[in-house]
């Protein structure tokens, strides 16, 4: 697909609400699990390797055994999950007069424009205060839909903004940093 004055190339990261967030607080909870459960294991942090044996056979209770199974096997099942639903695919962000779409590959998604509540349009910097060149936006729907894409090529974000600007009464929030527009309260 070639790009026109009104579709863009980028790459597109859709959040699944439930999915997503339950994966994310299992996984922290194995973490958190496994790092408690190495605290148990210190003592044994400069004994040789059979000491060490010794000591996860003999002394380590059944419930820090298969504790320690469990939250493993959890961690290593859930993080490739995770991961894998928090990739960025590639698309074309395409303006239409009543909506925005996003085709690609495994990417097809129509974004309404009276759906909508909020945009964030993010242009990070670094700590010096030059541009990372990375151009991101984050449309929030009602009912806590939110996508979020990233521009291919940073120098068209002056065109997505101008085709953005063509929607009137969109709310749309500029920053120049990356923010998490979950905690943004302002209304």
């Amino acid at each position: 697909m070639q790009t026109s004055p009104n579709s863009f190339e980028v790459t597109v990261r859709r959040r699944v609400p439930y999915l997503t967030t339950f994966l994310f607080y299992a996984l922290m909870v194995c973490v958190i699990a496994l790092f408690l459960i190495n605290i148990f294991f210190l003592p044994t942090q400069y004994a040789s390797a059979e000491m060490k044996t010794a000591y996860f056979i003999l002394l380590t209770p059944d419930f820090i055994k298969n504790s320690l199974l469990v939250f493993g096997i959890g961690f290593l099942t859930i993080t490739p999950f995770y991961t894998f639903l928090r990739l960025y695919r590639k698309a074309y962000m395409i303006f239409n007069p009543d909506n925005i779409l996003l085709s690609g590959q495994n990417v097809n998604i129509c974004i309404p424009i009276k759906t909508i509540s909020k945009v964030y349009c993010m242009d990070a910097r670094r700590t010096d205060g030059q541009p990372k060149e990375k151009f991101t936006i984050f449309f929030q729907q009602k009912r806590d839909k939110s996508i979020r894409v990233k521009l291919k090529k940073y120098e068209q974000a002056e065109s997505v903004i101008t085709q953005m600007a063509q929607y009137v009464g969109l709310n749309v929030n500029f920053y120049d940093f990356d923010v998490n527009p979950a905690s943004d309260e302002e209304d």
